[in-house]
């Protein structure tokens, strides 16, 4: 049997290589799998830590669909990048203190010698997003909720990564990580 082609995970046959295939073929199949893997991932460049739970919770969703588990086509995923991607902040802020309340679509990069909590919007209206990078090399700065939720959980969320940039969009009643 020829080896099947493909780009991304969802070109790849289940069924191959079928039993019948030279062991000689293998290496091809799964050179294969590899190529589909990184062209799929190419931004993965560490390890995955992050449970399927979790990032089911991602919010992306399959075109038409309404669950935030539902499969999501590798062109519908390339479809959201490029719109979050073509969406710019209306303001960007330096912020040197200890707090900040985040308008949605800002941009705060956080400057100050101590930890810094931006609050989330009181009241988002859906596709509402704000964006914070670390730049004060803390891993102790937090994302205050404002009494929604981040991701699906009714808690905080601490930046403990030192200089990490993270965007935020609000998403069926959800902030949710873009």
């Amino acid at each position: 049997m020829a080896l099947e082609t493909g780009t991304y995970i969802d070109d790849l046959v289940a069924t191959n290589p079928a039993g019948t295939d030279a062991k000689s073929t293998l290496d091809d199949h799964i050179k294969l799998i590899k190529a589909t893997l990184l062209a799929t991932f190419p931004n993965i460049t560490g390890a995955m830590t992050k449970t399927h739970t979790l990032l089911n919770q991602l919010g992306i969703t399959a075109a038409g669909g309404t669950s935030d588990t539902n499969p999501a086509s590798h062109a519908f995923v390339q479809q959201e990048i490029a719109t979050v991607n073509a969406q710019t902040a209306t303001t960007v802020a330096v912020v040197s203190g200890t707090t900040q309340t985040a308008v949605a679509g800002s941009h705060y990069v956080l400057t100050n010698v101590g930890a810094t909590t931006v609050t989330l919007p009181a009241s988002p209206a859906s596709a509402d997003t704000v964006w914070v990078t670390v730049a004060n090399s803390l891993e102790t700065n937090v994302i205050a909720r404002n009494g929604k939720t981040i991701m699906g959980l009714s808690e905080d969320m601490t930046l403990n990564s030192a200089y990490a940039s993270v965007q935020l969009r609000y998403v069926n009643s959800s902030w949710r990580l873009v």
